[in-house]
């Protein structure tokens, strides 16, 4: 009895690690997207803190220089929460670019998979065809010799 040997299983390897590549570079990207928005929130929570600690100091009685210092700060805080905001629709759209490199990948492999599947159903035709056969001859050739 033969063995079913698929002539394009090495492709097929390749297009698995190809996937399994692809499902690990998603990944890392969520991973970074969501430490990012971790990022975001934390200046945000920084510059809300300060604002409130600004308008706390303000009842007391502050100094033109505290708030020309505050002023600075509020506005590189606020540089700051732009770029953030900028790197995290750049850690969208790489994630996105993978979820589509990643679909054909799946596509890929299931052509293969499923060729795989047709080849194999034709070897196990071709053998249980190649069975009747042998067994027709035998028969056949019992009959011949009782005659």
């Amino acid at each position: 009895m033969l063995k079913f040997n698929f002539k394009y299983q090495n492709l097929l390897n390749m297009k698995e690690k190809y996937e399994d590549l692809i499902k690990g570079k998603l990944s890392e990207a969520q991973i970074r997207l969501e430490n990012e928005r971790q990022h975001l929130q934390s200046l945000e929570s920084s510059k809300e803190n300060y604002q409130r600690m600004t308008r706390s100091k303000a009842t007391e009685g502050i100094t033109i220089a505290f708030l020309q210092n505050c002023d600075f700060f509020l506005t590189n805080l606020n540089k700051r929460i732009d770029n953030q905001q900028g790197v995290i629709q750049q850690c969208n759209k790489e994630i996105n670019q993978c979820r589509i490199a990643l679909q054909k990948a799946i596509q890929e492999k299931k052509k293969f998979e499923k060729l795989r599947e047709t080849e194999k159903e034709k070897f196990y035709f071709m053998e249980k065809k190649a069975e009747e056969n042998f067994v027709d001859q035998l028969v056949t050739f019992k009959n011949f010799n009782k005659n």
